[in-house]
């Protein structure tokens, strides 16, 4: 049974990247000996000294090095890995106790967005499913990214959120080749992810839409057909596990719209405005 929403244990966080403001502690900036230790603190098992490397990290500015870079990638990596085990922690029906600081992955989201760096991409691609910051950050690295994010909608593996995402992060991609060109073999992959997120069984029906919403601005005329025959037929929609008539409706709508040109929803945004 395909559904438009559910518990998700981790989509609060997409409230979190978009508004979580900056925090700084008023501390003198960490000089450059120091670091290597403070590399060491972003990785912490404590929560309130990886917060406190975390915001001497962001006064670095351009003198922040190598390991402290790294360090804050690593770091984002691991925290969208963490969350998405706790969607499938929550799955099995296992208790999942408070997260010690909730707000932790958007500050460090901000973080590692702020440096326009693509040796991040690994960490945010790890975070997809978290907030627009990460949908749009990723789009903006383009081909570099493209595999990675390709790599989740394709993956069983991949957490509902997480999938989604990835789909919008693809259509922001394409949608803005003719800036930022994608290599033909790279857009011919992000078919194939369209058509098989488009045609099986997925848990949640959001997952239809952000694929209706990718296969048609690839301008596909096999994709485009596959929309069309389930903005024609209900039974379409109910063959990919919706059992809903109002998402039904809803998913035949919106397939619909796509054909006639309607925009898809959300728009890209620069990533300057949403770390504001």
């Amino acid at each position: 049974m395909t559904k438009l929403t559910a518990r998700r244990p981790w989509v609060f966080v997409a409230a979190i990247v978009a508004f979580a403001p900056a925090v700084y502690s008023g501390r003198p900036l960490v000089q450059l000996g120091e670091q290597e230790q403070l590399a060491r603190q972003l990785l912490a098992s404590d929560g309130r000294e990886r917060r406190a490397a975390l915001e001497s990290a962001r006064k670095l500015g351009a003198s922040m090095d190598s390991s402290v870079r790294s360090a804050l990638f690593t770091a984002l990596e691991h925290e969208g890995r963490m969350h998405a085990e706790r969607y499938r922690a929550a799955k099995r029906g296992e208790f999942l106790p408070e997260l010690e600081d909730a707000e932790f992955i958007g500050a460090l989201t901000r973080a590692v967005v702020e440096l326009k760096d693509s040796r991040a991409i690994q960490g945010l691609v790890a975070a997809l499913g978290t907030g627009a910051i990460v949908t749009n950050a990723l789009a903006d690295f383009g081909e570099a990214a493209a595999p990675a994010v390709i790599a989740v909608v394709t993956s069983n593996e991949s957490v509902p959120d997480a999938v989604d995402h990835a789909l919008i992060t693809l259509r922001f991609m394409v949608e803005g080749s003719r800036d930022r060109p994608l290599a033909p073999a790279t857009l011919a992959s992000i078919n194939r992810a369209a058509k098989q997120r488009l045609t099986g069984r997925q848990p949640f029906v959001t997952t239809i839409w952000r694929a209706i919403d990718l296969a048609m601005v690839l301008q596909d005329p096999g994709l485009s057909a596959i929309v069309k025959s389930i903005a024609d037929s209900p039974l379409e929609i109910y063959g990919r596990g919706v059992d809903d008539p109002e998402l039904v409706e809803r998913t035949q709508k919106l397939a619909a719209d796509r054909l006639a040109g309607v925009p898809a929803l959300p728009v890209r945004k620069a990533v300057s405005e949403l770390i504001k």
